[in-house]
């Protein structure tokens, strides 16, 4: 890895690179090298069809997302630059949503939760939200949009959603993060350990 950064001047963009020792891949970019993120094999059932994705984001983030709207823009965002879909949301309530209505009506008990590979992660919407607290398969990987693993991935060092709602998805007054402004210890949310 060390060589390749010494060579950065002299390799065209888009150039591959393969790191024998730690089976790594790279891609050559104009800000240096970015590693692809090459997805391990699933261990759950698998869907084809239509399905809603649960995604985090390609960093942790504390309570202080800048609001609701700054969320939903980052996943956006991420997700247009990815190639997906530009459709996603913020998992989270807040004083405007609660989060069992993110999703539209007719998709909430029709079609399946997965990850970025078509894992089920939940039967459809409304089984996360049966008061259980949404209890997510260990074995079945939740990834970011730039596809790494949040779960055995040390760069996520709190394995938790955390979400401001109720275990059926109603927002919890005053339990937002001061509506997703602040990320102080004393501004407890409610969360799912993963």
């Amino acid at each position: 890895r060390e060589s390749m950064m010494q060579q950065t001047s002299r390799d065209e963009e888009g150039t591959l690179a393969y790191v024998k020792a730690t089976g790594n891949l790279f891609l050559k970019v104009p800000q240096g090298w970015k590693e692809i993120q090459v997805l391990a094999k699933s261990n759950g059932k698998k869907v084809y069809g239509d399905y809603l994705n649960l995604v985090a984001l390609n960093q942790p983030h504390s309570g202080n997302m800048m609001g609701l709207d700054m969320a939903d823009r980052m996943c956006y965002e991420q997700a247009k630059a990815m190639g997906l879909a530009p459709n996603y949301r913020a998992f989270m309530s807040s004083h405007k949503q609660d989060l069992v209505h993110v999703v539209y009506p007719g998709f909430r008990d029709s079609l399946p939760v997965t990850n970025l590979r078509g894992d089920v992660i939940f039967r459809n919407w409304q089984s996360i939200f049966i008061g259980n607290g949404g209890p997510v398969n260990p074995r079945i990987p939740i990834y970011s949009f730039d596809g790494r693993d949040v779960l055995a991935d040390p760069f996520w060092p709190k394995k938790s959603i955390w979400h401001g709602s109720s275990s059926r998805g109603l927002r919890v007054v005053d339990k937002h993060c001061e509506t997703w402004h602040a990320d102080d210890f004393s501004v407890m949310v409610p969360r799912w350990a993963l």
